[in-house]
């Protein structure tokens, strides 16, 4: 079977005339009716700060669990312009996580990881989730206002 004609997920391929076999298009009916509702500039752009954010964690975590680790080079994120840039251009979701090595100062073992740094940044990553995560709960709530009307 080419690679084309190959079913997704177990759906037959699309058909000729372009027409997505219906468990395709019910899987995308499901995601654009769960998400279409509730997103607007800001909670796409809070859900994307949260990607950002967490990738973060994960990368001083990775950090952290190096810190003696002959050679290793410190991991940094950034997302911040990217999501700055996305959001004036109102598309918050396409903004991008890159994470990259650290082109800090190494040590004579050649590993750049300094604790103090990424203690630093995981108290300032963790604060900046609860502050994410505030704005959404916020967001949220007022849609359950406007839902059941009190």
């Amino acid at each position: 079977m080419p690679k084309s004609a190959q079913p997704l997920n177990g759906c037959a391929p699309p058909s000729a005339n372009g027409t997505e076999p219906p468990c395709v298009a019910a899987q995308h009916r499901t995601v654009s009716y769960v998400i279409t509702p509730i997103s607007d500039t800001t909670t796409a752009t809070l859900h994307r700060a949260l990607d950002g954010l967490d990738q973060r964690q994960q990368a001083i975590a990775s950090n952290l669990a190096n810190l003696e680790t002959p050679g290793y080079q410190a991991l940094e994120v950034d997302f911040e312009d990217s999501l700055r840039s996305a959001v004036a251009a109102s598309r918050p979701g396409e903004a991008t996580i890159s994470v990259g090595e650290s082109l800090a100062p190494t040590r004579l073992n050649g590993n750049n990881v300094n604790i103090d740094v990424e203690l630093m940044a995981s108290s300032e990553n963790q604060l900046r989730q609860r502050l994410a995560i505030q704005g959404l709960n916020a967001k949220y709530q007022l849609l359950r206002t406007a839902i059941s009307g009190r």
